[in-house]
């Protein structure tokens, strides 16, 4: 059986974290894996397949140091579990850090590296330099769309010749299977917004909406879902809004899955998102989705046959809850189409396979 080399960050509830969770549990009754986290924590530790070796990187904060601003310590570290085992392949899974892990390895083996957001509008963590200099070291690196493949050869002169397409992969059965692990009851129209808590999730524009429809006497109700360094700011928000009648902050949910399917619309107001693995969730869920104007979710959704695509603005955010609240049958005509909706799990599983097998 193949050996292969994962490096990533941490397990913590995101959506490139999901998707590692999946993907991995996926491979890993075809092949031999072991993940190196720089941290071994994270709330979706515990879901990963038993058949998977996970080690953390960070023993203490002085050898993490010099883990990271070393760069001969660091090469030393990674190129010393690189050649522990009879590895045919090493995988970044994660931009920046975890790439230039791979690109040091001098073993000679497959170099892969996957790139989850649109460089366009998200700092990768690393310099221009290191990153042209890691990424053009890389056999193959896997990009979750098409436009995020575009902006990321594009920022970073990388040659598309060793740049694919794969969308993220999700396990379509447990979704559904949690989402029937406990009842919601909501009493009027509900929004929900599954992310993390974080200024580029925008769920500010959620609250900015929310007190013009509270002024406005709609009734309604918004659960936001999530957690993150933005989530005491979005408290604060809310409280200071008198807002707490009409949303409502769930915080961490391990499975959000039961609040998404009895909700009326799944909304992710975001400012930019590289794929957006939750509106596959919420599609896989047979939701209703409006989503701002983002590279992702505008391929997922298929410029609008899916769901509802509106202008990255606030005001746009405000105006399409209107809208739902003021005439609740005008989107009925999304249910035909969402329940045609299949996802592309097979040809991700196929890509996947190719990807890894020799």
């Amino acid at each position: 059986m193949e050996k292969i080399l994962v490096f990533g960050y941490t397990m913590d509830m995101g959506g490139a974290e999901k998707s590692l969770l999946d993907t991995l549990n996926y491979l890993s009754n075809k092949f031999d894996i072991d993940l190196y986290l720089l941290e071994k924590k994270g709330s979706l530790l515990n879901e990963l397949s038993r058949n998977i070796r996970i080690y953390g990187l960070k023993k203490n904060f002085f050898l993490y140091l010099l883990f990271r601003y070393v760069a001969f310590y660091r090469k030393s570290i990674i190129n010393k579990i690189a050649e522990s085992k009879d590895y045919t392949c090493a995988v970044g899974y994660f931009e920046g850090r975890s790439a230039t892990w791979v690109s040091d390895i001098k073993k000679n083996i497959k170099k892969y590296a996957w790139i989850h957001c649109d460089v366009d509008k998200f700092d990768i963590g690393i310099t221009f330099k290191e990153a042209k200099r890691s990424y053009n070291n890389i056999n193959k690196i896997i990009c979750v769309s098409e436009e995020v493949k575009t902006n990321f050869c594009k920022k970073f002169l990388i040659s598309s010749d060793n740049v694919i397409v794969i969308n993220n992969f999700i396990n379509e059965a447990t979704i559904k299977e949690k989402a029937n692990c406990f009842e919601v009851f909501n009493d009027t129209t509900t929004f929900v917004n599954v992310a993390k808590m974080r200024k580029e999730k925008r769920q500010d524009r959620l609250i900015k909406a929310a007190i013009e429809l509270k002024n406005k006497n709609y009734k309604f109700k918004i659960q936001l879902i999530g957690d993150g360094p933005y989530l005491d700011t979005i408290i604060k928000m809310v409280h200071d809004s008198n807002l707490s009648d009409v949303i409502e902050i769930l915080g961490l949910q391990k499975n959000p899955y039961p609040y998404i399917k009895n909700c009326d619309y799944f909304i992710l107001p975001s400012e930019h998102e590289g794929y957006g693995i939750v509106i596959k969730e919420a599609l896989t869920l047979k939701k209703r989705i409006i989503v701002t104007d983002t590279v992702g979710p505008r391929e997922i959704l298929k410029d609008g046959r899916y769901g509802v695509i509106i202008p990255n603005t606030d005001i746009a955010v405000e105006k399409v809850m209107e809208d739902v609240l003021e005439n609740p049958n005008k989107y009925d005509y999304l249910d035909k189409t969402i329940a045609r909706y299949k996802g592309n799990n097979d040809k991700i599983k196929k890509k996947l396979l190719q990807l890894f097998e020799r």
